[in-house]
């Protein structure tokens, strides 16, 4: 499906700082978790904070911390 020109601009850089910051904090992502959370990222920048989206960033960190607790760089 084609995405708009603004969207895909806020998925690449969602995606870019969602590496950046994967790498700041020590996680080597799969490439799925990567877009997952850049995902999510996006529909921050497209929609703004809601009590939703807070929600779903603390599912995903949740997860992150699981997945990735003992594998961290």
């Amino acid at each position: 499906m084609a995405q708009s020109k603004e969207r895909q601009i806020a998925a690449q850089s969602q995606l870019k700082m969602t590496q950046e910051w994967a790498h700041a904090c020590g996680y080597c992502l799969s490439l799925a978790d990567l877009v997952k959370v850049s995902t999510v990222m996006v529909d921050y920048v497209e929609n703004g904070y809601s009590k939703e989206l807070g929600e779903r960033l603390q599912k995903v960190d949740e997860y992150l911390q699981k997945e990735y607790s003992s594998n961290r760089i």
